[in-house]
């Protein structure tokens, strides 16, 4: 690689002469020198974001009755965040409770029915002569039974009542699950720490299932998303360093890509990009940050990198002194 050492002047003192082009040069400017680095490409600019977000969404009908805060509002997880009228289900589980309960009266005397015919079970003694003579009467007028198989089908139905009960007690405790289940659904708790994005719902309102109720973002580190042009993105990989530059006031840093979409969007030619800044970068979700992409081709040669204090101010154009062998130029960048 061929490197270009260039001799620049700092201005450093009072303004004292003027150069044919009317700037003003420093008395006694002091000389740096210079190295070449590669040249920068686009600056291209983005809206910094959590890096996920989630939308919380009614699961029941009803009206909200709880709100915990506004957009800005940091969350832990497990903090209650937005809560909607449960009088409704209250009443259907103490109605539920008492079905309960009443399924269990009947259980329990289901048994003690089925108990009482399991050892109520009396044969006729075939010793006793009268015995015969009542068996052979009913035999004579056709209502001969069998008091076996009496004894067997009123303990089957005994039986059968008692697991009917037992059945239906608990298809009574399921339905209590059900509605305690709805109850937990009419709260909507933070699945993270992080940050509410966005606040869509008030006390009072009425809301339907799907409904949004708010927007939360993610804490930890945040990411930048541009949309650059296609004819860049090809460039850019998942794991590649870029500078970012957050504002005046924040300095550049380092960030990193994890995320080049895999389709562009068909109307704008652009392709989502998601850089990832560091965990202490001071700087709000939907701030506007830019990143500068590296040069490519023919701009990819090196050029010197010249520090901002050697270029000379009031100039439209930025401009500084080289000196080419103790012999100084003015020259426009």
């Amino acid at each position: 690689m061929k490197t270009n050492t260039w001799r620049c002047a700092l201005v450093c003192g009072p303004l004292l002469l003027g150069m044919g082009f009317g700037t003003a040069l420093a008395a006694a400017p002091s000389l740096v020198t210079v190295q070449a680095a590669p040249g920068i490409g686009p600056v291209l600019g983005g809206r910094v974001i959590p890096a996920f977000t989630v939308t919380l969404r009614a699961q029941l009908p009803g009206r909200v009755k709880f709100v915990a805060g506004e957009a800005g509002m940091p969350i832990a997880p497990g903090q209650p965040l937005v809560a909607l009228d449960d009088d409704q289900l209250l009443a259907q589980k103490a109605q539920a409770i008492a079905a309960y309960q009443a399924d269990e009266v009947a259980l329990h005397n289901g048994y003690s029915q089925y108990g009482y015919q399991l050892y109520s079970y009396d044969p006729p003694s075939f010793m006793n002569p009268f015995t015969w003579i009542g068996q052979g009467f009913k035999a004579m007028m056709g209502n001969s039974q069998n008091p076996w198989a009496t004894y067997q089908s009123n303990l089957e139905n005994r039986k059968a009542t008692a697991l009917k009960a037992q059945t239906q007690l608990e298809a009574s405790a399921w339905r209590i699950r059900q509605i305690e289940a709805e109850m937990n659904n009419s709260v909507s708790i933070a699945p993270f720490q992080g940050v509410v994005l966005a606040k869509e719902v008030n006390p009072g309102d009425i809301v339907q299932p799907g409904q949004p109720l708010m927007v939360l973002g993610s804490g930890g580190p945040k990411q930048l998303l541009v949309k650059v042009p296609e004819s860049l993105a090809g460039n850019l990989n998942p794991g590649q360093s870029l500078p970012v530059h957050l504002g005046d006031n924040s300095g550049m840093l380092s960030g990193r890509v994890v995320h080049v979409a895999p389709q562009a969007n068909p109307q704008t030619h652009t392709v989502a990009v998601k850089v990832s800044l560091p965990r202490n970068a001071a700087i709000r979700v939907g701030a506007y940050a830019t990143i500068s992409l590296p040069s490519y081709g023919s701009s990819a040669q090196n050029e010197p990198a010249i520090p901002q204090s050697a270029l000379i101010p009031g100039t439209s154009l930025p401009s500084v002194l080289v000196d080419h062998h103790g012999a100084v130029s003015y020259t426009h960048l």
